[in-house]
């Protein structure tokens, strides 16, 4: 099913089967044959094989938070429409940005929106009434050779990423987003309620069987 629903589909399960986490930047790389995902540039390596494998026409692409070119996203050619896939946030980004024109969308509680001036496509992100920047697309592809060098290199070239030392653990579980954010677990459900429960950091393991159904033997 190479149509837009076809890639909302498959972006949803990425969201459900893949969490998002910092694991391997807390912990280092014996955690990654516990749990899948990672952060946005193995989600979205993970999403383009398996696009790719149902025959749709997808890059590597990437994005500015902060005004650094650090975000990995998946660049997806529609019937001559190009989209931007961004399978490796940390929020449920869950439908893609098309290129020519703004859209909003609503999903647990939360917005997503973007606008689009100079080939540059700017995403917000409103969350308990307060919206902020997230993130910024140049439309422009580049090499994926090039972004595929930059993803080896991530952790040995010195970039600080927003997450770094911090404990990040999103995905959606049971029909609900669960983002496990240092000490507090966020809880939104699709009908807009929303809860927090603290989880001390000893507790981080058992939490993650418990809220996420992960397994995960972390290191003392």
């Amino acid at each position: 099913m190479k149509s837009l629903e076809g890639v909302i589909e498959l972006m949803h399960q990425k969201f459900i089967e893949e969490p998002f986490h910092s694991l391997q930047l807390l912990y280092g790389e014996s955690i990654d044959s516990q749990v899948p995902g990672g952060t946005c540039s193995d989600k979205t390596i993970s999403f383009i094989h398996e696009a790719r494998q149902r025959g749709f026409d997808v890059k590597l692409h990437s994005a500015f938070i902060g005004g650094k070119e650090i975000h990995r996203l998946a660049r997806l050619n529609i019937n001559g429409r190009v989209f931007f896939a961004d399978v490796g946030n940390g929020w449920p980004s869950l439908h893609p940005y098309p290129e020519d024109e703004p859209i909003t969308h609503s999903c647990f509680g939360m917005t997503f929106r973007t606008e689009i001036s100079d080939g540059m496509i700017s995403v917000f992100h409103r969350i308990e009434d307060k919206e902020k920047l997230q993130m910024e697309i140049f439309i422009a592809a580049r090499p994926e050779k090039e972004i595929l060098t930059e993803i080896k290199e991530r952790f040995s070239s010195g970039i600080t990423y927003p997450f770094a030392n911090k404990m990040r653990f999103s995905a959606i579980v049971d029909g609900d987003f669960r983002f496990l954010r240092d000490e507090i677990l966020h809880i939104y459900s699709q009908n807009g309620d929303s809860k927090q429960i603290s989880i001390a950091k000893e507790k981080w393991a058992s939490a993650l069987l418990k809220y996420f159904g992960w397994d995960v033997k972390l290191p003392l």
